[in-house]
């Protein structure tokens, strides 16, 4: 039998024993075999499909050839693999050491293995280098340096490994620390590209923070520093403690199986931890619901704990680590300043004198001192100290004295340090002590599309989006500066999603636990109050500006009359910004600041007496200036009179005298049954905003084939309201921006869109809307983790009509299909209005029947959401 056939065999039986061997580990992963252990059990079937595959490559060649191969070179595994911690579906990384052969021959020689490594279905990266090339590579690259530190043979000259190895070793020792700051800042801009917090909803479970590069990372420190990687032997020689000992090795054993778990299943290399993967694994994991916690939630908590506690042990290891200049060893002991004996203000850090940690372990009180210092110095504790806090945390067990109570909320009247200190007190374990209700939501994922992180640093991700306000020059950055008492603002921003994670609402839950935290706190019955009401309310303004139709009057009003109070008004404003903008990146945006503006700015004027300020006497001088800009035949047309009143105050609110007046008179022009739209560019938003009139529009479902139209055209719409004025003439505005003209919508664009626009009205011909890469992906991962659509009817809040709110999650064509189903319905859309949060859309459309009547039979409405509900879910 030749050579080549008889290899083809060979390849065709490792591939059937891998399939076989892979299906015997995953059964013993399946009965609950630790992680080290199954990927311990996968190295090994590699090893041996390796080494039998590098046998068969021997003998492709003639006995001398294979010989002086065998003995010329060293196979080394690399990585994962060479320390038995791959996944089923890790990269296999080989390096072929040899004694300056020539590559290409060896190459050629080796190529049955390397090829037989891919054609069997395992995934192969590899190298040829003599060791000199190799050690040179791991002096300028980080990833090969790292590489090579759990390098172990599989089959060939030891010797020629051992010398590497020695070489190796004596390399890193010195270049000790130049290789640690590398390592390090390799790691920084890796898992800055995953997720710059621990608390990333969706994250990766190699690369993002917390990962299982950090725990690669740790190893690699290690070994530069002592020469040790295994954290067994770490611990045994005395350089790793205890208590990191454990959490490195829990947070080793619980990341690894659940690798192991998405690589099985997904039957590759599958490290995203995406939410339909979420609900899955948590299943698997057999977490149940309860204590008002959803399986998921059970499992990311977990997931997070562990990932954090990684992330902790990286950072203090990586200031352990941090090398100090000459320079500042000479000026250190003259330009630092010591605090009462107890801590010391150093160039670049705060750290604590020998009688400063003493007191650090036993008054809560202190440590609160210490952080404010390192806050308002803007420099980080030092390791030490910081490891002395971190370790003393769990110590704190007793009741908290008032005295710390009241330390406690004072700090939070600063505006320049008050994020930074809540953080670290977080981060360090205290903040739970002196707010008990922080402990309930450490690591509590929110399983929703709102939000990208838990409930925990969203809370702190607002205080300190609150405080950035202040550099606003804005309304919103006016009204946090007007704020007379930061203290009871930034309590509530703190608390207000503290009461989630429980079966009930989470605004009623919030309002009990600040009653009670206001108990501890003694505050007084007017700053409990205040506080308790922006928790439990914390949700009303948004749910006002971005779900109804706030040109009624009556709605700002009775608003305004809920709050109470311009003071609370304007705190609320204030919450509900720094809400939203901690929600995820690019959330609020300038159109929605604009928007809670308005609200503020017309609520706040109830409180004022009627002197010609307030929204109504406002309203009524608007209109009256809109007619003043029309000519005198304008003015004594009945026409124009009618649709003045008719104009609702939202949009006589955002646009000049000017416009309104020219709008009408565009409107005015037009044909029975004829329609125009033109767009106006918004450079405070950065947005387009489309105007456009349809004669006789009521019923024809011209704002749903607008909507249509302007998906179509790759437009991205961020709001839409349409609003039946007198005569039947309907008016529709859209605000979008242009994702396929990053450097600015042309004119010539503005107009092309404007003409179809105006063509979609009455159109037969459905919308064609435009392929978006990895849309697709999205939607069906949307789809799988089975979050809930809902659509909610009420009858009761409108006099006039039937209010319909849809919530769902945002794709390409959406908001067209929504209102051309209530179209096929025969129903009115005589408002509406669309809002956007991540991946999450929330729109409300206030509807009639066609005789202009409110909906209000129970069969119909029934049928309305049904129909509704079938639009919204996705096809499998």
């Amino acid at each position: 039998m030749p050579p080549d056939s008889n290899l083809s065999d060979i390849v065709q039986t490792l591939r059937e024993e891998l399939r076989d061997q892979l299906a015997v580990i995953r059964q013993s992963h399946d009965r609950k075999l630790a992680g080290p252990q199954v990927s311990a059990k996968l190295a090994s079937l590699i090893d041996r499909v390796v080494q039998r595959l590098f046998e068969a490559a021997l003998l492709q060649l003639d006995q001398k050839q294979a010989d002086a191969l065998r003995n010329d070179i060293a196979l080394v595994g690399l990585g994962s693999y060479a320390r038995r911690q791959c996944s089923p579906y890790s990269d296999v990384d080989l390096m072929i050491l040899h004694q300056n052969q020539d590559k290409d021959d060896i190459a050629a020689q080796l190529r049955p293995l390397t090829q037989g490594i891919f054609d069997i279905g395992l995934q192969l990266g590899h190298s040829v280098r003599t060791p000199a090339e190799a050690l040179q590579l791991a002096r300028g690259d980080a990833v090969i340096g790292t590489s090579l530190i759990d390098a172990r043979l599989l089959i060939g000259n030891r010797e020629l490994f051992e010398t590497f190895r020695s070489s190796f070793e004596t390399m890193v020792r010195k270049n000790s620390k130049t290789l640690c700051r590398t390592f390090l800042d390799a790691r920084a801009t890796e898992r800055d590209q995953y997720g710059e917090t621990v608390y990333l909803l969706e994250p990766h479970v190699k690369r993002s923070r917390g990962g299982l590069r950090d725990l690669n990372l740790l190893r690699w420190l290690s070994f530069a520093e002592h020469g040790i990687s295994d954290p067994d032997r770490l611990y045994l020689a005395g350089a790793l403690s205890k208590f990191d000992y454990r959490r490195l090795q829990s947070a080793r054993d619980f990341l690894l199986r659940l690798r192991n778990e998405m690589h099985f299943h997904a039957g590759s290399a599958h490290d995203l931890l995406h939410r339909a993967e979420q609900l899955r694994v948590a299943d698997w994991h057999e977490h149940t619901h309860q204590s008002g916690l959803l399986p998921v939630e059970h499992f990311m908590r977990d997931y997070f704990r562990h990932t954090n506690h990684l992330w902790q042990l990286v950072r203090r290891r990586a200031a352990s680590l941090q090398v100090v200049s000459t320079m500042t060893r000479v000026l250190e002991p003259m330009l630092g300043k010591n605090i009462d004996g107890n801590y010391r203000v150093g160039m670049k850090s705060v750290s604590a004198t020998p009688h400063g940690i003493s007191k650090l372990k036993e008054d809560l009180g202190e440590v609160l001192r210490l952080v404010v210092l390192s806050a308002s110095k803007g420099k980080h504790i030092d390791h030490a100290t910081w490891s002395t806090l971190i370790l003393a945390s769990p110590e704190f067990t007793g009741e908290v004295p008032p005295k710390v109570h009241q330390q406690f909320y004072e700090l939070l009247a600063d505006s320049k340090t008050v994020g930074e200190v809540l953080r670290v007190l977080h981060e360090l374990g205290y903040l739970e002590k002196i707010i008990p209700a922080m402990k309930h939501v450490r690591c509590l994922l929110q399983f929703n599309q709102y939000h990208k992180y838990t409930v925990d640093e969203h809370c702190l991700r607002t205080v300190r989006k609150a405080a950035d306000f202040a550099k606003r020059q804005d309304a919103l950055g006016e009204a946090y500066r007007e704020v007379a008492d930061k203290r009871v603002l930034h309590l509530a921003l703190l608390m207000h999603d503290l009461g989630k994670g429980f079966e009930e609402d989470h605004c009623d839950v919030g309002k009990r636990i600040v009653e009670e935290t206001a108990q501890l706190l003694k505050l007084d019955e007017q700053t409990t109050e205040d506080v308790a009401f922006l928790v439990h309310q914390h949700l009303v303004m948004a749910h006002l500006t971005f779900r109804r139709d706030t040109s009624d009057e009556r709605l700002i009003q009775n608003f305004a009359r809920e709050v109470g109070s311009v003071e609370r008004l304007r705190m609320l404003f204030v919450l509900t910004c720094a809400d939203l903008a901690a929600v995820g990146p690019g959330v609020l945006n300038d159109w929605k600041t604009d928007l809670l503006a308005d609200v503020f700015a017309r609520s706040a004027a109830c409180f004022q007496q009627d002197d010609g300020s307030s929204p109504a006497s406002k309203l009524t001088a608007y209109r009256d200036a809109v007619l003043r800009e029309l000519s005198a035949s304008e003015r004594s047309d009945a026409w124009f009179l009618r649709q003045v009143e008719a104009l609702p105050a939202s949009f006589l609110a955002g646009s000049k005298v000017t416009e309104a007046a020219t709008t009408l008179q565009r409107f005015h022009a037009l044909a029975d049954r004829a329609a125009e739209a033109w767009c106006v560019y918004l450079p405070e938003t950065k947005t387009l905003e489309f105007t456009a009139g349809v004669s006789q529009g009521s019923g024809r479902g011209g704002f749903s084939s607008m909507a249509g139209a302007l998906s179509s055209a790759g437009m991205k719409i961020h709001s839409a309201g349409t609003d039946l004025l007198d005569d039947g003439l309907l008016m529709l505005r859209y605000v979008v921006t242009d994702p396929t003209s990053p450097q600015g919508t042309t004119p010539e664009r503005q107009e092309e869109v404007c003409r179809t626009l105006v063509a979609a009205v009455d159109s037969d011909e459905p919308p064609k809307f435009p392929s978006v890469w990895g849309a697709d992906q999205a939607e069906a991962s949307i789809q799988l983790s089975a979050l809930p659509n809902e659509v909610r009817i009420d009858t009761e809040l409108s006099d006039d009509f039937t209010i319909v709110e849809v919530f769902t999650f945002d794709r390409r064509g959406l908001l067209y299909q929504l209102a051309r189903k209530l179209h096929d319905l025969k129903l009115v859309i005589a408002h509406a209005k669309i809002g956007t949060y991540l991946d999450q859309v929330v729109d409300v459309f206030y509807v009639t029947d066609r005789a202009r009547k409110k909906v209000v039979e129970g069969a119909r409405l029934e049928q309305l959401r049904e129909e509704l509900l079938e639009v919204i879910r996705l096809k499998k």
